[in-house]
């Protein structure tokens, strides 16, 4: 073989295998990007009240919310698919959100609300998770408080 093609090829694959390791270390650069999206939107809001299908600002077509120490395999269970950006909540008070779109994560957020600026409470928990379907047009209310937003379901 060509020295110069065989060059090539190693190169080639040491790419991909780096490339390999970043996704399996930060997972999905889209989930990361919606991620930001859904940060910026969030604490960005003015309103009293809204829906999560005004406010989020990527398709999404349904959003869990899992109880505290919920394994990431008994999530990835509840919404049926398998994410790298999926991680077990490891504490009390973490805002634990996943959005789905057409069966994918579209984005996985598992941070306390002081280190997000938000926070969403879900209600509705059957069996250590909450779920919500985009068009059902659940308002929230939005409270303004330490610095951080919260999105808490109206009743």
């Amino acid at each position: 073989m060509n020295p110069r093609k065989q060059r090539f090829y190693i190169a080639a694959a040491a790419l991909l295998a780096v490339i390999a390791l970043v996704y399996s270390i930060l997972g999905s650069p889209v989930v990361l990007w919606h991620n930001r999206q859904l940060k910026t939107a969030l604490t960005g809001l003015t309103d009293t009240t809204i829906t999560l299908e005004q406010a989020v600002p990527f398709s999404w077509d349904e959003v869990y919310s899992f109880a505290p120490y919920t394994s990431v395999e008994e999530i990835q269970q509840t919404i049926g698919a398998e994410s790298y950006n999926l991680t077990e909540s490891t504490s009390e008070g973490m805002c634990q959100l996943v959005f789905m779109d057409e069966g994918a994560v579209a984005a996985a957020v598992c941070a306390f609300p002081s280190d997000l600026g938000y926070d969403v409470v879900l209600t509705g928990w059957e069996g250590g998770a909450a779920h919500l379907t985009y068009g059902e047009n659940v308002s929230f209310n939005v409270v303004r408080e330490d610095g951080i937003v919260r999105l808490e379901q109206a009743a």
